[in-house]
């Protein structure tokens, strides 16, 4: 009987059905690796939202018109599939624009829009509109003035005059802001005591005439402004002149290392000082041959500020008094006294022989 049964069709399609349904079940049914999937497929399509701040560019004439009024960078928050959102805010691979080439001249409120973002995403911009000023564009190239503070100079110090490289700017903007020009400026903050030269680049800025920055374009933005800062100096010669006391009827001359020096210090000392100085030399105590170091600032007591050389070497020459010069003609006189009596002597011991001789 079994032996029937285990050759008859029906029980071959029986374990085929059987085989079959197992099979379904298996598949349906979810294990370790198809719950993995399922949770890349839900973190795939889970939404999120992102914000960017994105430059906004102008599409427009512009060699022609000149527009102002909108800002350079605008926000946007996309929001779709978590994947997608990351990609787009990694790579930014979209533009925000605005459209003006068919807009005249004037004040526009004109909406922003966008360009490469994916269609699964939505998108909100802030702002929404912006407000644009479209104008005649014009260019002009205008001299660079330079306007600083000289309180900021060392005591006694004084600048020349300043030089601009370039010492032109081109200005680019709306015909109306451009005949609002009245002057480009650079104002260099110099350190305060400053003693050297001030060489640094400076930003230039158009103003009018209340002094107000007007909003043009300038080529370049920044130009090199060298301010010459020194000490104003001349060279003089040098005059000696004697201080302090002498003993009675002594004299002195006196001879420099150097007869000329250059002196520093501001303009209105400078002139008072004229082409020599009067350098005082003190002899108290001397009464022989010697020699002295001048410090001539200190010796001129603040009619400079300094020199070149700082000292001078000064020989100091004595000549004898006047009591000396006596006693030098006294001895004279007294040798000449004694030669007379040595002749005296001898025209007598002359007249001695003579007699002798006679007898």
């Amino acid at each position: 009987m079994m032996k029937k049964i285990v050759n008859s069709n029906y029980f071959y399609a029986f374990i085929s059905l059987c085989a079959a349904l197992w099979l379904f079940i298996s598949v349906s049914s979810p294990g370790v690796g198809s719950t993995r999937d399922s949770n890349q497929s839900s973190q795939s399509t889970a939404t999120t939202k992102a914000t960017m701040t994105v430059p906004l560019t102008i599409q427009a004439n512009t060699d022609s018109y000149y527009i102002t009024g909108y800002p350079s960078t605008v926000k946007i928050t996309i929001e779709g599939p978590s994947a997608l959102v990351t990609a787009t805010k990694n790579t930014q691979n979209f533009s925000l624009y605005l459209d003006l080439k068919k807009y005249l001249p004037g004040k526009h409120k004109v909406r922003i829009q966008q360009n490469g973002l994916n269609s699964e995403l939505t998108y909100t911009i802030k702002p929404k509109y912006v407000n644009v000023n479209i104008q005649k564009r014009q260019s002009k190239s205008f001299p660079v003035n330079v306007s600083y503070s000289k309180s900021s100079l060392a005591s006694g110090y004084e600048a020349s005059k300043p030089t601009v490289s370039p010492d032109t700017v081109r200005v680019t903007g709306s015909a109306a802001d451009i005949k609002k020009i009245d002057k480009l400026v650079v104002k260099p903050i110099l350190p305060k005591g400053i003693k050297n030269t001030f060489d640094q680049e400076v930003l230039v800025q158009a103003l009018d005439k209340k002094g107000k920055t007007l909003n043009v374009t300038l080529e370049p933005q920044t130009v090199h402004v060298k301010i010459p800062i020194s000490l104003p100096s001349k060279k003089v010669s040098i005059n000696f002149t004697q201080k302090g006391s002498s003993p009675s009827g002594m004299s002195y001359s006196f001879d420099g290392d150097i007869d000329s020096v250059t002196v520093y210090g501001t303009q209105g000392q400078l002139d008072k000082i004229g082409n020599s100085i009067e350098l005082p030399v003190d002899v108290t105590g001397i009464t022989d041959e010697t020699k002295r170091n001048i410090n001539i600032a200190d010796a001129l007591r603040g009619q400079i500020t300094s020199s070149d050389p700082q000292m001078v070497i000064v020989s100091i020459s004595v000549r004898g008094s006047s009591g000396s010069g006596s006693s030098s003609n006294n001895n004279s006189s007294n040798n000449t006294s004694s030669d007379n009596n040595n002749d005296n002597e001898d025209s007598t011991n002359n007249n001695n022989d003579e007699n002798n001789d006679a007898d």
